[in-house]
Parts: C-alpha cells; structure tokens; sequence
C-alpha cells in the first residue's frame, strides 16, 4: 500500500522556498487530509509507500560503495528508492489515489532497508524535469487534475554498528557523500525530504 503525506505549498516565501505544513500520514485507506487556508494553497501528495520503484541497481551500488567507504569505514551498504510528489489544488481523494499510485508503480520495488542516513537526490531547483513533464503530461491525458509530478531519489546509507557504539556521519561526511550520488548541474541535494516541496516553487 502507498503511503501518503500531504503539504501545503504557499504562494510566497522569502528564499523562493514555499511555506508549507506537513501533515501525519492518514491512516490506511483513509483520503488525505488538507489542512483549512483563507487562500487554499495548492497540496503536495508524498507517494512513498511499500510500491516505491528501485531507484539503485546493484551494479552501481558495488560502484559506489568503495568511494562510500573511503569517506567513512564503517559504510557496510547503499540502496535508493524513487518517492514521488504530486502538485495538485486539492489533496486527491482515495479514488485518485488509487489512480495515481497505479501510474507510480513500475520497474522492481525497493526491498533495501527503511533505516540508516538519508541523502536526497531532486532534479535541480528552479527548473522543471523532463520526467516531470512527460509524467504530468501523461497523468493528464488520464484525466488527472494534477499541476506537475515530480520524481526524487532517496538514498539509505547503512553503517556497521560496533559492540559499544553506533556510528554515524558528521556533517562534512554526509557532504563528500552527496558529492558522490548527484550531478550539481543538473540536480540538488537535500538531508531533510521535506525540503523537496521546495521545487514546487515559483519558477
């Protein structure tokens, strides 16, 4: 089942970043829940359920872990999984949900782990990616009243935990590895997903 969080995108903020509210998860099968406004900002929908595509083949994780490991030792794994965010005026409701987690759903589903550090790939802030316009193109010849679909990659980090300790990256760590999983002229970096709603900024 997908999982779904909505957010409210405002229609201004200072640093081009939108002001939103991010709202829990609503319970099983249950439609997503706006949160009242004056203005009615439009909603972002989080699809990032167990239905989430692979994002990370094995090949490149056998790449990328030796350059991991050299920033820090104790990197025992990589995996990623696409999460999907949907620009829309109104939270969809479970009917379109169905739809649209229908229409996310493709490739192998993610099987790596749930914990462990947190990088996010997004196509680069301020532009509009060619998967997004193709994606939202083909949601509307749906029929699906969505403003934009956008595709972002979470990265899980696992590290070896020792009989006494629990490693984890400090901040310059966590940087060189970002370094390592994005191209700066074509995407952005984040270490909070919630930020992503930020590509839903007026361009």
């Amino acid at each position: 089942m997908q999982g779904f969080v909505d957010v409210q995108v405002g229609p201004h903020s200072a640093a081009r970043q939108p002001h939103f509210a991010v709202l829990p998860s609503p319970p099983s099968q249950a439609a997503p829940v706006t949160l009242p406004s004056p203005s009615q900002p439009p909603v972002v929908t989080l699809f990032d359920g167990e239905n989430a595509p692979n994002a990370l083949s094995d090949f490149r994780a056998r790449q990328l872990l030796p350059r991991l490991q050299a920033v820090h030792d104790k990197v025992s794994g990589i995996a990623a999984r696409f999460v999907h965010l949907v620009l829309s005026d109104t939270a969809p409701d479970a009917a379109t949900q169905e739809r649209l987690t229908a229409l996310l759903t493709y490739g192998d589903p993610y099987q790596g782990p749930a914990a462990g550090e947190v990088i996010v790939v997004t196509p680069r802030f301020g532009t509009v990616s060619p998967w997004a316009s193709k994606a939202t193109d083909i949601a509307h010849n749906c029929g699906l009243a969505v403003r934009r679909i956008e595709r972002i990659v979470e990265y899980r980090i696992t590290l070896k935990s020792g009989l006494l300790s629990k490693p984890s990256l400090d901040d310059a760590q966590r940087q060189q590895m970002a370094e390592l999983l994005h191209d700066r002229m074509t995407e952005s970096v984040l270490f909070d997903r919630t930020q992503a709603t930020g590509l839903f900024a007026e361009l």
